[in-house]
């Protein structure tokens, strides 16, 4: 269940819009720090900060499905959705069943999901949403026939809903049973099939222009049809916070502009780098941006799966910690729940939540999309969530990871060598 084609904003145009986010009013409270941030945005993003949004986080399944599906019900324009996993059973049914009473409505309705990650779908389940009239994107057929096998690692691993030009949600949450139910419910039987511990934002205001855009811009790429886009502006007093939309540029072996927002932010943090990944197995180079991080007196702490749905992901992820328990950052394994969530929070001002997990994977091979957000307000939300989840892990002790069996390390540093074909 490990959950591509980006969207290029003109240049001057994008440089018009970066300033305009900086100069614009900011929060009271560190207004000038905020500003800082958004300059150092501004030299990595090829898609630009938009200003005055409102974000509103999300946590888990079933709050997540209620928002979207009260936001799809009010749908009077269009519903363009893109997913990793739209899976045939309650959840994905009663998506689809909306959806299709949305588009007899007459409404446009517009889906992409990845074949790999649908696989267990049934065909018909898509086919009887193209029949009431939903316009539907495949991307990147597995069929050893109508498939091309020469590109089968590459994925198209967003999460994104856009509604009419109000609302735009994106996350880790695909479209399943598997989030049916709490992270933290008592009547989960097996944390590898329900109650996934996830993250989603939905944001309202100026930013649904540019989720709408990448979305219209991937879809013409991928199918050479042209979506509608907006026909009166969104809401620009929605909020105070500042929100850049980072896409990676789709499995091209080319530098994803969201590990370049993290590593910006990770160089210039002076006092907490928090981060929650569900596959944490980075590179080197990122590695040692912690460790460097941590030498300054940065407070880093990752928070990761201590049951996984990927074992040699996490065996990968593991052979990291010496290196970083060394330099004094805490590491947690989540104990409660299957943890899929992608965030950051840094500094208590830039925080960022999406689809990419930082692994090799999300960074060379698959389609990838997050939101980062500027301010405060958002920030202590988001560490506030962080405590928390931090309360039902397991710290890793330096000591004891020092006597864990030689067999262990032997599994730790192969999963390592192979993570990046996973």
């Amino acid at each position: 269940m490990r959950d591509m084609v980006g969207y290029r904003v003109n240049r001057a145009q994008t440089a018009f819009r970066l300033h305009d986010a900086i100069k614009a009013p900011l929060p009271k409270s560190g207004a000038a720090e905020v500003a800082t941030w958004a300059a150092e945005m501004e030299s990595l993003s090829s898609l630009p900060l938009y200003r005055n949004n409102h974000v509103e986080l999300l946590i888990d399944g079933p709050a997540t499905y209620k928002r979207m599906l009260e936001c799809i019900a009010a749908a009077r324009q269009r519903i363009y959705l893109e997913t990793y996993i739209f899976a045939d059973d309650e959840i994905g049914r009663q998506f689809a069943s909306l959806l299709k009473g949305k588009s007899r409505e007459g409404v446009n309705v517009g889906i992409i999901y990845d074949s790999f990650g649908s696989i267990r779908s049934d065909g018909t389940f898509f086919d009887d949403m193209k029949l009431a009239g939903i316009r539907i994107i495949e991307f990147n057929n597995v069929s050893p026939i109508r498939g091309n096998l020469l590109k089968l690692n590459n994925r198209a691993h967003r999460k994104l809903l856009i509604v009419d030009s109000r609302v735009a949600f994106t996350g880790g949450i695909n479209l399943s049973r598997t989030y049916s139910s709490s992270s933290g419910a008592a009547s989960r039987k097996d944390p590898l099939l329900e109650g996934w511990r996830d993250t989603q934002v939905a944001v309202t205001g100026p930013a649904v222009e540019g989720f709408l855009r990448d979305f219209t811009g991937r879809w013409h790429r991928l199918s050479g049809e042209t979506l509608e886009t907006m026909e009166h502006p969104v809401n620009s007093q929605a909020g105070s916070e500042t929100i850049a939309i980072l896409t990676a540029t789709g499995g091209d072996n080319r530098k994803s502009p969201i590990i370049n927002a993290y590593k910006a932010a990770i160089r210039r943090a002076k006092e907490r780098v928090w981060i929650t990944q569900a596959y944490f197995a980075p590179a080197r180079g990122f590695v040692s941006l912690l460790r460097k991080a941590a030498k300054r007196g940065v407070d880093v702490r990752i928070i990761v799966p201590g049951i996984s749905d990927s074992p040699i992901v996490r065996h990968a992820s593991r052979s990291w910690y010496g290196k970083l328990l060394r330099k004094r950052i805490r590491i947690y394994e989540s104990a409660n729940a299957l943890l899929h969530a992608k965030t950051a929070v840094i500094d208590g001002v830039w925080s960022t939540v999406g689809t990419s997990n930082l692994d090799c994977r999300s960074f060379l091979h698959n389609d990838e999309i997050n939101a980062v957000i500027l301010g405060r307000g958002f920030a202590r939300k988001m560490e506030a969530q962080f405590e928390k989840d931090m309360a039902n892990c397991v710290a890793i002790d330096l000591d004891m990871w020092k006597r864990r069996p030689v067999v262990d390390r032997i599994v730790e540093r192969l999963s390592r060598s192979l993570e990046y074909w996973l």
